[in-house]
């Protein structure tokens, strides 16, 4: 069996605990059920799960929020102190023999012995097959006694901590599956918000194609309990628009506003009370004070930034744990509204003008919503598109091709026809887009294959 232990519920009193240990014990039985076999039950100031497969078990638990740690237990019940005495000889004579350890007790109920009586009496009975030493011990043993059980253990092992999910209402992620956003995401969910995504795609399947892989592990290994939304937003026009219509050196923040001003309408309509971002302070040219003032006006539902006042290696360790970081990696940045001498301040009146510049295209914007249960399908659907227009892609430049290499797509807009050319850039989603683009143009235009599959 397992033994949960939460911490910030057990400051809570009354009917609010007692709702939160409820939603803490749907969310773990709905994070366990697939290990088959699971009974998930409260007791005073624990969770106890027995389950068939105990490994399974004990790693979808520490992906459970609102879980502090578990432990492998044997539960035991006792009526004297002497069946406890028993059951850790048992449990633990083969585990010490040879070897220097240490007992921890601790007790909750009414007993006629104390803490320190069960201490002394498992160490006494457990040194005949090795060495007590409190002060440097191999092996550290638990015994935890609840009323009539006892529950012996010699590992903790750590959970997320924080809030159970549910407990704290609804935001709108805004995730472009780099490695920041996702991270942020798994923060607002550890303070218990139910956590929609927001994907503003760019392109067309190959760069939305990489965003889900990440969006789909972040979801699947710690939404338990929430069958949450994914609102996948088709921008191609608001980069169109961007493009077009606003000063090169503001079109990154020109998208940042867009993604507020899209997110707001999204948020508002799904009935999210505010919308999370992954936003470090000055760890790029829009992400300056200044230029998240600006973006920032006139929205009208909070925006929690919880990496505000992370480094880029806060943010890195924490992607590699929650198990996004090696996916996020692999999707390409999106250069087509990167700015090349960005500027680090907007003010009001440049809010304003891009405001107008992509007012129509934000209105037509469409959006598809996808649950997380239904991710895989969609996962392989958006695959299915780009297996279907395997003309386009090549492995080399072939005799007669000409290669052009692409930083932000506008490379294109001086090719004209009398050639095959062959695009290559960091962003396959971007050079795919491009090559499409030509093609309506009539001409021959292909995509060197991403090696990085």
């Amino acid at each position: 069996m397992i033994l949960v232990r939460y911490s910030e519920i057990a400051v809570k009193r009354g009917a609010t605990r007692t709702a939160m240990e409820r939603l803490l014990a749907r969310n773990l039985a709905a994070a366990l059920s697939p290990c088959g076999g699971v009974s998930v039950s409260r007791s005073p100031g624990r969770i106890v799960v027995v389950c068939s497969d105990e490994d399974c078990c004990a790693e979808a638990a520490k992906k459970v929020f609102g879980v502090k740690s578990i432990s492998r237990a044997m539960d035991v019940g006792f009526s004297s102190l002497a069946d406890i005495v028993d059951a850790a000889e048992k449990a633990w004579s083969g585990l010490v023999r040879g070897r220097r350890f240490k007992v921890e007790a601790v007790r909750v109920g009414s007993h006629d012995f104390s803490s320190y009586d069960v201490k002394r009496e498992v160490g006494a009975r457990l040194s005949n097959y090795g060495t007590v030493d409190v002060k440097s011990p191999e092996v550290v043993l638990h015994v935890e006694i609840r009323g009539e059980r006892a529950y012996l253990y010699t590992e903790v092992e750590e959970g997320p901590g924080g809030l159970p999910l549910g407990s704290e209402g609804k935001v709108l992620a805004l995730v472009s599956g780099g490695i920041d956003s996702p991270v942020a995401a798994w923060y607002m969910m550890r303070r218990g918000t139910h956590v929609d995504v927001l994907y503003c795609n760019p392109d067309g399947p190959v760069t939305l194609y990489p965003v889900l892989r990440v969006i789909e592990r972040l979801l699947s290994q710690w939404s338990h309990g929430y069958n949450a939304r994914v609102h996948v937003a088709q921008c191609h026009a608001l980069v169109d628009a961007i493009r077009s219509s606003v000063e090169p050196a503001l079109w990154t923040v020109a998208f940042r506003r867009a993604l507020y001003l899209l997110g707001a309408r999204i948020a508002a309509r799904a009935g999210a009370r505010g919308m999370a971002t992954g936003e470090s302070l000055g760890q790029v040219s829009s992400q300056t004070l200044d230029n998240l003032w600006g973006c920032n006006l006139g929205v009208d539902i909070p925006i929690f930034r919880p990496l505000i006042g992370m480094d880029k290696d806060e943010i890195v360790a924490m992607a590699r744990r929650i198990g996004t970081y090696e996916l996020s990696v692999q999707v390409p940045e999106y250069c087509a509204v990167f700015s090349r001498r960005p500027r680090k301040w907007v003010n009001r009146e440049e809010i304003s003008r891009i405001d107008r510049a992509i007012g129509d295209a934000l209105d037509a914007v469409q959006v598809k919503v996808v649950r997380k249960s239904e991710l895989p399908r969609y996962m392989d659907e958006v695959k299915g598109e780009i297996l279907s227009m395997p003309d386009i892609f090549v492995d080399g430049p072939g005799q007669g091709h000409i290669l052009v290499r692409l930083r932000r797509g506008d490379e294109a807009d001086s090719i004209s026809g009398g050639g095959k050319y062959v695009l290559h850039c960091d962003d396959p989603g971007l050079a795919l887009a491009t090559a499409l683009k030509l093609r309506e143009r009539g001409i021959d235009a292909y995509v060197l294959k991403d090696k990085r599959g």
